[in-house]
Parts: C-alpha cells; structure tokens; sequence
C-alpha cells in the first residue's frame, strides 16, 4: 500500500527518484519532457531563488498567474516548498510577497512587492524584452542556482498552503491524494479551459505522488487523439 509522505520535502525526495516522465507540456509544436528528477531539479532551484533572491519568507503569500504553462507549474510546486501560501490569480495582491506571471501578460503595475516575469517559449533561457524594473526575468536568473534547496524556509503545518481552498500545508499532501485517487491511468492529460488553478495543482500533485505523469498544454486544440496516442495519455475532465 502507497504512503503518504510526511514532508513536502519528502514527496519531492521521492519524485527526484524517477528517471521517468512526471510533467510533459505541449504548445504547439513544442513539447517538453520533464522526468522526475528533471522535474525536482527545477523546483529545487526556483525555491533557492525565491529565499535566497526575492527574500521569501514561509508563510508569505505568492501569487501565480492562472495561464498554462510548465514554468508556472514550476513556480507553484517551488512556493509550496518554501512554505508559502499560494494564491492562483489573474490577479496579485497588495500583500503578496511575489508574483509570476508570462511575459506576454506582464503588468509591472500589479502591487506584488516583487514580480517574477516568466519567458512562454518553452526552452527559452530569457525573456524575449528586457524586463523592465522591477519585474525580474525568472528564466535567465533560475539557472545559476544549486539544483538542491538548501534554504531556511520550510513549511509549517498549520499554515495555509492554498487559502482560496482552505488548505493548509499539513493537509496538502493527503488531499492531493485524494483528488487524484480516482485516476487510474499512469499518465493523464488535464485540460486547463479554466486556466491552471486549484484544482488543476492538487490533480497534479495528486498524480506525481502516485508516480504518474500529467499532461499540460497551452491550448486544448493542440491536444488531439493523435497526440494523447502518443503520449499513451488518458484525458481527465475539466471541472
């Protein structure tokens, strides 16, 4: 029988064990292949960004924008690490410590104290404008930290994990299991018609803790049979 793990840290320890696929991400033409271990390597470094960069403390609130995208999936796994509370948005807050958001949706207005502006092309290691102040391109300052988290911030049980929810980091994990304990299917395609959310990140985690692989794409259009054939992917449905 699978064990829930007991740690946030813990779940991300077993993922890293994967050389095989756990998020694959489709736009267009472009595909991208995360294993596990890929998959950790990138949550591990965005959270060292955010602690050691952007100064974010556990329990702070982060703002992420609702567009699909790998990147932002990225971003929401790496606040949860440092024990954040994560608030999926198409909008940010006065009192939000960061916010990401695409580079094609980047408003340096919005009155997050920091903003975190993530480049769409899928493999691009920059932002294609400079970013103007105060905004900050993810992509090229993410790769020059460690591929192991070794910062301070942790999760703390009783803090809100996913607040719209009404979820705490002590109950993130089990209820992730249990939004995905229905699915069967070793890798699943998730339809973000209603943007990436709540939801869509428990269905997610939910799957990566089962040792599944989980389907995103930027538009549903590019998700047909021929391509759920070939990533022997199952689709779940929107709701």
């Amino acid at each position: 029988m699978r064990r829930t793990p007991a740690t946030f840290a813990q779940a991300l320890e077993h993922l890293s064990a994967r050389p095989t696929p756990a998020l694959i991400w489709r736009d267009g033409s472009e595909r991208v292949e995360l294993s596990g271990r890929v998959l950790v390597n990138w949550v591990e470094k965005s959270a060292s960004l955010l602690v050691d960069e952007l100064d974010v403390e556990s329990g702070q609130l982060i703002t992420v924008s609702a567009q699909p995208h790998w990147r932002l999936v990225v971003l929401t796994l790496a606040a949860l690490r440092v024990g954040a509370a994560v608030r999926i948005t198409g909008k940010s807050a006065a009192d939000a410590a960061v916010h990401a958001e695409l580079e094609a949706h980047l408003d340096i207005k919005i009155p997050a104290q920091q903003i975190l502006a993530v480049a769409s092309p899928a493999l691009a290691f920059a932002c294609e404008q400079p970013v103007p102040d105060p905004a900050i391109d993810f992509c090229a300052e993410v790769r020059s930290f460690p591929d192991a988290y070794m910062g301070m911030e942790e999760p703390r049980d009783a803090d809100d994990a996913l607040p719209e929810a009404g979820i705490t980091h002590g109950e993130l994990l089990a209820e992730a299991e249990r939004a995905a304990s229905a699915i069967e299917d070793h890798t699943v395609y998730l339809p973000l018609s209603h943007g990436w959310n709540e939801r869509a990140l428990l269905l997610t985690l939910g799957m990566l803790l089962r040792d599944g692989a989980v389907l995103v794409a930027a538009n549903e259009a590019d998700v047909t049979q021929d391509v759920l054939d070939q990533e022997k992917a199952v689709r779940l449905t929107d709701g």
